[in-house]
C-alpha cells in the first residue's frame, strides 16, 4: 500500500462541533485502556448483566478465583456477559485470543447493566481490517475509511479508541482539540473539533492542515470560509502505527 501523498477528501456530510447526546434511554459504552499482564477497577452492576468486549480481538476465557461471578457467556461477536450479586468489590481473570491477559478489580453496585470496551495496543488485534486495508488501492482505501467514519458506521475490524495525546497543529488563529479516535490495521482516524478565535472571517482549505504523517484531511461540511468564533469538524486520517 503506497504511503507517499496525502490525500484531500470532500466532506459530503455536515458535522457541528458540538457534542451530541446519546438517545433517551441509552448509554454510551465505556472505554477503558488496558495494559498486557495489568490490571484495571472497573465499577460493574450488580442487579443486571454486564458486556465486556476487546475491539479487535475475542475473549476466550473469564475466571473469578473466589467464585464471585455468578455466570459468564460468551457472545458470538467475542465478547462475554458477566453478572454477579455481589456487593463487596472482587476481582477476575480475562484472557483473549491475541494473548491479552488482564486482572479485573470490579466494584459492583446496583443499577444498569455496563457496556466496557477495554482496549488494548496489543500486536494482531487489527488482522481483521488489514485483511481489506492490505489489498485496497490507496486512495480508495482513504476514501473508504473516510465514508465510513464519518457516516457513523466503521469499517470492518476497526474500533474506537479513547483520545488521549492526539494533537494538530492548525493554521494561525484557529485551535483544535481532539474529540474522538478511530483505528484499524495501519492507519486510524482522527475527529478535531477546530474552532476560529480571531474577530475575523478565516479562509480555510483541506490543505492547510496538512503536516508530516498525515495521509488524509476531510472537512467535516463543504466549507472555505470559518466566520469568527464559528466551530467545524476536521478528519485526519494518519499512520496508526504504535498506537
Amino acid at each position: 500500500m503506497q504511503k507517499n501523498k496525502a490525500l484531500m477528501v470532500s466532506a459530503g456530510l455536515f458535522f457541528s462541533c458540538s457534542v451530541m447526546g446519546a438517545g433517551a434511554g441509552t448509554q454510551a459504552p465505556t472505554v477503558v485502556p488496558v495494559m498486557n499482564g495489568g490490571q484495571v477497577r472497573i465499577a460493574v452492576s450488580n442487579t443486571s448483566p454486564n458486556l465486556f468486549t476487546v475491539p479487535g480481538d475475542r475473549i476466550t476465557a473469564v475466571d473469578s478465583l473466589d467464585g464471585a461471578l455468578t455466570s459468564n457467556v460468551q457472545t458470538e461477536s467475542g465478547g462475554v456477559v458477566v453478572t454477579t450479586v455481589n456487593k463487596k468489590p472482587f476481582t477476575f481473570i480475562l484472557e483473549t485470543e491475541c494473548g491479552l491477559n488482564l486482572s479485573i478489580q470490579a466494584v459492583p453496585r446496583q443499577g444498569a447493566g455496563r457496556t466496557i470496551r477495554l482496549v488494548s495496543d496489543l500486536p494482531g488485534t487489527g488482522e481483521k481490517a488489514g485483511a481489506w486495508e492490505i489489498p485496497t488501492p490507496y486512495e480508495s482505501l482513504l476514501v473508504s475509511i473516510s465514508q465510513a467514519v464519518r457516516g457513523g458506521k466503521l469499517p470492518a475490524g476497526w474500533y474506537q479508541l479513547p483520545v488521549t495525546e492526539e494533537a494538530l497543529q492548525p493554521p494561525a488563529g484557529l485551535s483544535a482539540r481532539a474529540e474522538a479516535v478511530w483505528a484499524g490495521h495501519s492507519l486510524k482516524m482522527v475527529r478535531f473539533a477546530v474552532e476560529n478565535k480571531t474577530l475575523s472571517v478565516l479562509n480555510i482549505r483541506e490543505s492547510d492542515f496538512w503536516q508530516p504523517g498525515i495521509r488524509a484531511v476531510m472537512f467535516g461540511r463543504p466549507v472555505s470560509r470559518l466566520p469568527a468564533g464559528a466551530c467545524m469538524d476536521v478528519y485526519v486520517i494518519r499512520g496508526g502505527e504504535g498506537r
